[in-house]
């Protein structure tokens, strides 16, 4: 184990922290609260921060606005109006701010060659505490690294793809299709939405998109969980301990 692999790591775990200090101050900067309804004006929504409706509304005369078997399709028109009056403020907000030229300096450190003499390691990393870091062999180590730098590739394509969640209401006479940040759709049974008044049917959207909302944060916690279990940290201080150490190279 080298220099090079150690700095590589070290680089790995900090453009991680880049990559989510350059995303919350995004989302800071984000308007928030976008609204929109579909053309009949049956069905209005508001955007919650993670992208996701706050709140699915049948107008008090819903039956007059849009037949029972379009009101699935009146809810997605409504959300992409809400999108569209999103993305408009969010491009206000892009122009507005350094988002580009922050998001270019992430890629500039792993594009230059890491210098091999040991005195270039950077101070930070060779500030840590480890007096009580007992490594295990380096082949461990390296084999442990390896197999979490596959596993960060994995969940990668696991966020370019997100899984679609379907959250039903009690009686699953409306179902929301969602993933992360985004309602794909929505299923409502044409037959039971004829018999309901306005707030039968809001009733029945708040109860589908809280179960997509609990399925959603189910499935992040089991993510973070996977994150968590990298151990990138403990990783990097057992390399660390090994570089400065050369007697464990004997290992």
């Amino acid at each position: 184990m080298n220099e090079d692999f150690i700095r590589e790591l070290q680089q790995f775990q900090q453009n991680a922290q880049n990559l989510q200090n350059l995303m919350t101050d995004m989302q800071n900067r984000m308007p928030q609260g976008a609204e929109g309804t579909d053309a009949q004006g049956a069905i209005s929504i508001r955007l919650a921060p993670d992208g996701l409706p706050e709140f699915i509304k049948a107008a008090s005369d819903w039956q007059r606005r849009q037949a029972p078997e379009a009101i699935g399709a009146a809810v997605g028109e409504a959300y992409g109006a809400a999108m569209g009056e999103q993305m408009a403020a969010w491009g206000q907000a892009f122009e507005e701010s350094n988002w580009q030229g922050e998001a270019d300096q992430l890629d500039g450190p792993l594009g230059q060659p890491a210098a091999s003499s040991a005195s270039t390691v950077q101070p930070e990393v060779l500030d840590r505490d480890l007096r009580y870091v007992i490594p295990r062999p380096l082949d461990e180590v390296a084999e442990d690294v390896l197999s979490a730098f596959d596993a960060v590739e994995r969940m990668e394509e696991s966020v370019s793809e997100p899984a679609e969640i379907k959250g039903t209401s009690t009686a699953r006479h409306v179902a929301l299709i969602v993933s992360k940040g985004a309602l794909r759709s929505c299923e409502v049974d044409r037959q039971w939405a004829a018999r309901k008044s306005y707030i039968g049917l809001n009733q029945a959207f708040e109860q589908a998109l809280a179960d997509a909302r609990d399925q959603l944060s189910r499935a992040e916690s089991v993510a973070a969980d996977d994150v968590a279990g990298l151990q990138l940290d403990s990783l990097l201080n057992e390399a660390l301990a090994i570089l400065v150490d050369p007697q464990h190279f004997a290992d």
